[in-house]
């Protein structure tokens, strides 16, 4: 009787995780998956459980010496939360996932199973490593628009100290006169905006032509709290 109910409350347990909403498993220590429950199969891209149960988990791992370190570490530590470990679906598409793991063990304190739960960070992960290559893109284009205000600002302020002299020495009145005036509100201009440039700190974009997007300098290097840090 004792053993009826024993397998019956087994039963049981194994029906609820099967059903459970989260991927399970339970591996030996030497990597073979004792048991998942269909979610974890369904994670990855498998339709029964039975196609996984009996087979190494190593094969699910990206890299191999994920394995490995996994259970280094439980049998030093004990458990494991939310470790970030990439692995591979059934069709070759790859997957990450936040594992939590425990180690069970028996009574000389050697550890016999893994037990697991999987949370799939996928688009968590290709979301992070966007934000990332494009923080890096960012911070080249700046570091580049630096260098080039730079390397502009010198040869512009030595073309507007020229044309101060120029214009202090010629007449007045006449047309080159005023044609040296306009050039040299047209370098101010261009010191102006080189200086602006090197002072970017974020990317604002405005509408240009055609559907082409261009920096918006002006809002670029504005402050959190809208002042122009110039």
């Amino acid at each position: 009787i004792m053993a009826d109910a024993g397998s019956h409350i087994f039963m049981r347990q194994a029906e609820f995780l099967d059903g459970f909403p989260a991927a399970i498993f339970r591996s030996t220590l030497e990597g073979t998956i004792a048991y998942c429950n269909r979610c974890f199969a369904g994670l990855f891209g498998y339709d029964s459980v039975k196609a996984l149960i009996g087979s190494p988990e190593a094969a699910l791992y990206r890299n191999m010496k994920d394995r490995g370190y996994l259970v280094d570490c439980l049998q030093q530590q004990g458990r494991l939360y939310d470790i970030p470990i990439g692995f591979r679906k059934r069709d070759g598409s790859a997957l990450s996932c936040a594992v939590t793991v425990r180690g069970v063990f028996d009574d000389d304190g050697m550890m016999v199973h893994v037990d697991g739960l999987l949370r799939d960070i996928t688009t968590e992960m290709v979301e992070r490593q966007n934000r990332r290559a494009h923080g890096e893109k960012f911070q080249g284009a700046l570091e580049m628009a630096g260098g080039v205000a730079h390397h502009l600002n010198q040869p512009l302020t030595i073309v507007d100290n020229l044309l101060n002299e120029m214009l202090a020495d010629a007449a007045v009145e006449g047309t080159c006169f005023d044609r040296m005036l306009k050039v040299r509100q047209q370098v101010s201009r261009m010191i102006a905006i080189t200086r602006k440039i090197a002072a970017i700190k974020r990317y604002e974009s405005m509408d240009y032509v055609a559907g082409v997007k261009i920096v918006d300098i002006e809002k670029s290097i504005l402050t959190t709290d809208g002042e122009d840090p110039a």
